[in-house]
């Protein structure tokens, strides 16, 4: 046999074996019913496309995509679209005309299914009422963290050429991203081959599913070795830890490498500090300590002697480090533009602007959201007319 048919015949048992290995790791993933199965699942898996004139009472997941399905949904008399792009909204081409697009990233607070209005919407209306032409798009889903929405901004918001990219991800990324099996590269985008690494690394994650387990297994061995120190119970599973690294840096470096991402691809970053209505007496005089005073007493959380339910003052502690970490941020890059819509939140009864779990928003919570976007972004120039 020649030295050439035999090069060629290692390659296909390579080719082989891989092919092998990617289907015993997709199949894997799609026996657990994760939220995204690979490229390719695609071959054996159908996309359950929705005809856009039929009514759902419940917005689905497509498990090939991760994001939504497109069609019209209904909830108690609210009715919203999906696009064909699978995110809440209006039909729109992947051209920006207008020169002026905002995406909002986030979660279900983002996505804002509950209202007629989510807070995206109101803030292009009054965008336009002032005379600003630009258009802003919904990229919030329900129940996903800052994982996930770091691989839609490499993977799919970029393809909508933004100019401002918003974010607001703070309980969905302490309840999804900060247990100890679920830490992330704090890799910084400084060259051009920074941002080929950081892509290559992101298309690995999404679409080969042998890379993503071995990355996921790498994580959970990780954490194996952390010290009680490091660890802090979850108030949902007594088996199950979350990260004290996560809180200290975790977050921060990979908002920060978002960042660095957005700047080499000339786009704009907004940070929004998200509330969470628990009890707003005690959290304006958590939100006053350091953030390492705050870390200490999430720690021993459970072990507090205060009369508040202890998974609320797990969420309590939480969302006040994850909020104190943009302040940080922001002293890092002064580019990065900060909102901060938490004392108008917090400055009447809960009814007022939140739903009954204080923390999903009614229209009047998505106005104050939107109109201090807005006000920054006059403020600060970052748009024109």
């Amino acid at each position: 046999m020649s030295f050439f048919k035999k090069f060629f015949l290692l390659i296909l048992i390579n080719i082989f074996i891989f092919l092998s290995i990617e289907i015993v790791f997709t199949i894997f993933f799609v026996v657990h019913k994760t939220n995204y199965y690979g490229s390719l699942a695609k071959l054996f898996l159908s996309e359950n496309k929705i005809l856009e004139k039929t009514v759902f009472y419940e917005i689905k997941y497509d498990k090939l995509t991760g994001k939504y399905i497109s069609g019209d949904y209904s909830f108690n008399g609210i009715k919203h679209h999906v696009n064909k792009f699978g995110f809440i909204g209006e039909e729109i081409e992947l051209e920006n005309k207008t020169g002026c697009r905002i995406v909002s990233l986030g979660g279900s607070t983002t996505a804002g299914i509950e209202t007629k209005e989510p807070y995206p919407k109101i803030l292009e209306k009054l965008l336009r009422q002032n005379n600003y032409n630009c258009e802003v798009l919904n990229f919030g889903f329900s129940g996903k963290a800052l994982n996930f929405l770091e691989d839609l901004l490499v993977d799919e918001v970029i393809k909508f050429n933004p100019n401002i990219v918003t974010i607001m991800n703070n309980r969905n990324s302490t309840m999804y991203n900060s247990y100890t099996t679920s830490s992330v590269a704090t890799d910084i985008i400084d060259s051009k081959y920074d941002l080929f690494i950081y892509e290559i690394k992101n298309f690995l994650f999404l679409e080969i599913m042998t890379y993503r387990f071995m990355n996921l297994a790498y994580n959970r061995l990780i954490s194996l070795f952390l010290d009680r120190e490091n660890k802090i119970l979850s108030p949902f599973n007594p088996t199950v830890f979350h990260s004290k690294k996560y809180f200290e840096t975790g977050y921060k470096n990979q908002i920060l490498r978002i960042n660095s991402y957005c700047k080499a691809k000339g786009i704009k970053l907004l940070l929004i500090k998200q509330a969470y209505f628990i009890d707003p007496d005690f959290q304006k005089i958590i939100s006053k300590a350091s953030k390492e005073d705050i870390i200490k007493k999430l720690i021993k959380y459970n072990k507090e002697k205060i009369n508040i339910e202890k998974t609320n003052l797990f969420w309590i502690y939480t969302n006040a480090i994850l909020n104190k970490t943009f302040d940080e941020i922001k002293s890092i890059d002064e580019n990065i533009i900060l909102v901060d819509p938490t004392d108008n939140l917090y400055a009447k009864n809960k009814k007022d602007f939140f739903l009954n779990d204080g923390l999903h928003l009614n229209i009047n919570g998505n106005r104050i959201i939107a109109k201090k976007i807005f006000e920054n972004l006059v403020l600060n120039e970052m748009i024109s007319n």
